[in-house]
């Protein structure tokens, strides 16, 4: 089966990101194909978030809608704008 996973941004290294990458992993050793989507993607918390990690994924990044980028550290609202452009970005995929 092929799997998409979204993830809003990869930001800070919290819950949401590792159950993001546990799933990936989950499901890539159940032997699907699994593809993980991004509208950001912050170097310093992917190292950390991956470091550890075999065969580490690299997010495919759907541009970060401009509001999104705006809303800087606030990032429950730049969540949400992500989460919508990440929406209209994958309706081609």
């Amino acid at each position: 089966m092929r799997v998409a996973i979204v993830h809003a941004l990869f930001e800070v290294v919290g819950g949401d990101a590792r159950l993001a990458l546990d799933m990936y992993r989950a499901l890539k050793d159940l032997g699907h194909e699994v593809d993980l989507y991004t509208a950001h993607v912050n170097e310093g918390a992917w190292r950390a978030l991956t470091g550890d990690l075999r065969e580490a994924p690299r997010p495919i990044t759907i541009k970060e809608p401009l509001a999104s980028r705006l809303a800087g550290r606030a990032l429950a609202l730049r969540s949400i704008l992500a989460t919508s452009g990440l929406v209209r970005g994958l309706k081609g995929v």
